[in-house]
């Protein structure tokens, strides 16, 4: 996956030897291709579709400047999926991670370009000037029009604030969410105990409490907040803090501890990138969906799948990838298909045309005259 960075909590409990058993009552291993599978055959639609009008693939560029093998793993993915999808994708390799910038806005500026995606960590990988910070400009450099991934300043304050579409009033262009996170929501979507869709849109997680083991700006942040705003009390972990989102606002929790937050979970999710952090097994109760977001394992499989009713998802990368795509084809429908392209400019043509003067002139000139007819009204009546 798409380097989920963040601090790893204290006190990780090793990785012990695993032996396959046989699942408890009600326990299940969730494949996250079967989930992928709908979306994807979607977008597939959807490009077949644009082909039979006349009109373009979209095209999908990736940027990589980084040796990270997550990094690498995931820009194979993204190729193969784009290409079995019928996207045009194309990754462009930068060996040197200070051109990145110039490479990204060469990519913004091209009319060809439809969806980027920037591979990190790259300056967060070794020290430089730029220093960590770095990766977070470069993410807002993406421009909206292009970002697939939903991370730029746009779409998070969108998404902090609740705001899901990009043109209000109108309504007509759905914000972006990041591919991620959004992909968690989806697995959990598909998950009956999690997810109840009778409920209102912003109460379908209502009555869940989640814990997140991750704050990254890539998948932990985004994904709190998203589950807060349908509903959920969300505990978000990192190595010196625990915040609980609940009800749009952020609250420092006093007392709460991973375990205590785990414990009274019916969803975790854990995205520690480190391969020698194991969530306690015994922490998780019978009927906890655990997902486990991070390239490594963050928990003992065999050991919670004994666990009654437990639902495990051990990857999300192939969701991730087909949410990938599915923002892409928001992206192009939003702004780059031709019919919007036209509808746009006619709009714009419309705001800058000079408006037709008023039959009365202006301001001045019909006060005068409502004065005058009240005056000769006045004086009619007198005479009368």
């Amino acid at each position: 996956n798409n380097s989920h960075h963040t601090k790893t909590p204290s006190k990780p409990t090793m990785a012990s030897e695993e032996t396959k058993q046989p699942h408890a009552p009600g326990a299940k291993k969730i494949d996250a291709g079967a989930i992928a599978k709908p979306f994807r055959e979607e977008v597939r639609n959807q490009v077949q579709k644009l082909k039979d009008s006349g009109i373009d693939a979209p095209l999908l560029v990736g940027l990589l400047a980084n040796a990270d093998p997550a990094a690498k793993k995931y820009a194979e993915w993204t190729g193969r999926a784009c290409r079995a999808d019928g996207i045009r994708y194309e990754l462009r390799t930068i060996d040197d991670p200070i051109d990145v910038e110039a490479a990204l806005m060469d990519a913004n500026d091209d009319p060809r370009v439809h969806g980027i995606i920037v591979y990190y960590p790259i300056f967060g990988q070794v020290e430089s000037f730029s220093g960590e910070s770095q990766d977070d400009y470069l993410r807002d450099t993406v421009s909206h029009k292009c970002d697939v991934e939903g991370l730029c300043h746009k779409y998070r304050s969108s998404l902090y604030r609740n705001v899901r579409y990009v043109d209000y009033p109108t309504n007509t262009k759905k914000c972006l969410l990041p591919c991620t996170a959004l992909s968690v929501v989806k697995l959990l979507e598909s998950c009956p105990t999690c997810y109840d869709k009778s409920k209102p849109i912003g109460r379908h997680m209502e009555g869940k409490t989640v814990t997140i083991i991750n704050r990254s700006e890539i998948v932990g942040r985004p994904l709190a907040a998203m589950l807060a705003n349908d509903g959920a009390d969300v505990y978000s972990i990192d190595i010196d803090s625990i915040y609980l989102f609940r009800g749009g606002k952020l609250h420092k929790c006093e007392g709460e501890t991973p375990e205590s937050c785990v414990r009274k979970s019916n969803v975790v999710v854990t995205g520690v990138p480190t391969k020698n952090y194991r969530l306690p097994s015994d922490w998780i109760q019978p009927n906890t969906t655990v997902v486990n977001v991070a390239s490594f394992k963050n928990v003992n499989e065999d050991e919670i799948l004994q666990i009654e009713g437990v639902q495990y998802i051990p990857m999300v990368g192939k969701v991730t990838v087909a949410m990938l795509e599915r923002n892409l084809m928001r992206l192009f429908y939003n702004y780059h298909h031709p019919d919007r392209q036209q509808e746009d400019r006619y709009k714009a043509a419309m705001a800058k045309a000079p408006r037709p003067a008023p039959w009365y002139g202006n301001g001045v000139q019909i006060y005068t005259a409502l004065a005058a007819t009240a005056i000769l009204a006045m004086m009619l009546s007198r005479s009368k």
